[in-house]
């Protein structure tokens, strides 16, 4: 009765293989070079697509949309946000079927418009080496779509690498570290969490959040100390502590809000008698 049982089980389980999978498996762009199918791309709003795709062959068809294909806008003077998508996705389609897939991705140029609904999409290529080696790492992990975004927008656009973080930052240790590697930059001091979010009119808007870095320093003797931020011009801007300070510890784990702080570059201090003890930029 097992025996049965165990062979019922195998043989419905390749009855669903075979009406899942497409007997034609090919890549995305092999299939629009072999004329296998047509397709259009269109914004559902935000960085989502309504794709929909028509098999033209008469055989069941199996579509891989690797990780670092980009979709770019083709809306003529208003150009928004090119669609930069980090997983991998798997469309199948029955014989001479059209189909509407649902795909998401990260916006790759922060400086334009977000997307509007109806906006029309060109149906995509690989994007440059650097986000395809980005995207590859991202698609075989599971990091949160905020900080997945950040990663995007430091080799796109050149945003900070130290705004990859994440509530677990091991994780996005790890990210930053690639990161910095594929853009050939030493690795941050600090982590910047921000936070970012599309207006109506479409505008990327990206809010600092919390600031942590680890400050060593060293003094000769037991003294009262400050830290505190300064802006570009040298006025300060933030006091995080006035506290005694002793030889026998020379780390400080400081984290503090920066959400009122505007964009810019700043300096991060740490002084006993008017005398610097750390002091580094960072950016905002």
């Amino acid at each position: 009765m097992e025996t049965k049982l165990f062979k019922l089980t195998v043989v419905f389980s390749i009855c669903i293989s075979l009406n899942v999978d497409g007997k034609t498996s090919v890549s995305i762009q092999k299939a629009f070079e072999k004329k296998y199918i047509t397709a259009k791309a269109i914004c559902k709003g935000g960085l989502e697509l309504d794709y929909s795709v028509s098999n033209l062959l008469k055989d069941s068809l199996s579509i891989f949309i690797p990780a670092g294909w980009r979709f770019n806008s083709d809306a003529g003077k208003n150009d928004y946000q090119d669609i930069l998508l980090v997983h991998e996705e798997f469309l199948v389609l029955r014989p001479k079927e059209t189909k509407k897939f649902d795909i998401k991705g990260y916006c790759c140029e922060a400086s334009k418009g977000g997307p509007q609904k109806g906006a029309p999409y060109t149906l995509g290529k690989m994007a440059d080496s650097s986000l395809v080696t980005l995207a590859r790492y991202l698609n075989c992990r599971q990091v949160d779509s905020n900080t997945e975004q950040y990663s995007v927008w430091a080799i796109s656009d050149g945003k900070e690498t130290a705004n990859i973080t994440s509530s677990n930052d091991s994780i996005a240790s790890l990210l930053r570290t690639f990161v910095a590697g594929v853009k050939g930059e030493p690795l941050p001091w600090y982590t910047l969490l921000k936070r970012a979010r599309i207006t109506q009119s479409g505008d990327v808007q990206d809010h600092p959040v919390r600031f942590k870095a680890d400050i060593n320093y060293g003094v000769t003797e037991t003294c009262y100390s400050y830290c505190y931020i300064v802006d570009s011009t040298g006025q300060k801007v933030s006091q995080i502590f006035g506290k005694w300070l002793s030889p026998e510890n020379t780390e400080y784990n400081t984290s503090f809000n920066v959400a009122s702080l505007k964009k810019g570059v700043y300096k991060l201090i740490l002084e006993s008698k008017n005398v610097a003890l750390f002091e580094r930029a960072f950016k905002i």
